[in-house]
């Protein structure tokens, strides 16, 4: 006899053995089902998440003031810019307009001039990074600086354990020394981080620090450095602290062709 609290029977041909089947695959199907749909929901929101990451990069966008040997590059009306200032002893950024205008160029087909009416003293010009705004600016390293292998520069405000060190080979071709496998890393503490190779390096045409220091005010130094795609023009690079994933992040360049 059976009951409303009597299990099912299990036995090979019982009553209840067909519907029984079907319940539990009917169950293990809707598992199943939303199991899939919970994963598709994971990886749709990881993807939206890198994609909105690569963006906010991308949209950091950096100049240097000056005349260069490029085409016009397009300024967006309302893109609110800041320029990095040098004026004695001190850093600032400063809220800028950028004119540029066509120049006359020395050799090749373009040359763009890059100005801020009435503000000197800049160098470089960026916009879209996330919370930056005008004031002063602690900076470390201010002029160009090249770092030779072996060589290690503090990078950091007193008493931050932060360098940047330089490795490679030095030797000596015809042309004059030549470094090779020339890699620079930046230290934090115990953290580590290769922040560019490269095959070779001359002091002909240098790949360089040109200025680190806090530009987002994060108490983490930013850095600009110079890194020719060649042996004319420059190929500016910016990288700023990142407060999770790499330390550092690569978020805008500015190039320029020699002639």
């Amino acid at each position: 006899m059976l009951t409303g609290d009597s299990p099912p029977s299990t036995q090979s041909g019982g009553l209840f053995e067909p519907r029984n089947r079907r319940t539990r695959r009917s169950g293990v199907k809707k598992v199943t089902t939303c199991f899939t749909s919970g994963l598709a929901l994971v990886a749709l929101l990881v993807t939206v998440v890198a994609t909105i990451t690569v963006l906010s990069q991308g949209n950091v966008r950096l100049l240097r003031p000056g005349t260069h040997l490029i085409k016009p590059p397009p300024l967006q009306s309302g893109q609110q810019w800041f320029g990095l200032q040098h004026s004695g002893e001190r850093w600032e950024l400063v809220k800028v307009v950028p004119k540029i205008v066509p120049a006359r160029a020395i050799c090749g087909d373009y040359a763009t001039q890059i100005a801020v009416d009435g503000i000197d003293g800049l160098l470089f010009l960026v916009s879209g990074v996330p919370n930056l705004s005008a004031g002063p600016v602690a900076a470390t390293i201010d002029k160009p600086r090249f770092l030779y292998p072996g060589e290690a520069v503090e990078v950091g405000q007193a008493g931050d354990d932060d360098t940047l060190e330089a490795r490679g080979t030095a030797i000596r071709e015809e042309g004059g020394v030549v470094f090779t496998n020339y890699t620079l890393w930046f230290r934090h503490g115990r953290q580590t981080q290769r922040v560019a190779v490269f095959q070779r390096n001359t002091l002909d045409h240098p790949r360089q620090l040109m200025w680190a220091g806090d530009l987002n005010r994060d108490g983490r130094p930013d850095f600009l450095f110079d890194f020719p795609l060649g042996d004319v023009g420059n190929h500016y690079v910016l990288f700023l602290s990142s407060s999770d994933g790499p330390l550092l992040s690569k978020v805008a360049t500015f190039s320029t062709p020699g002639c």
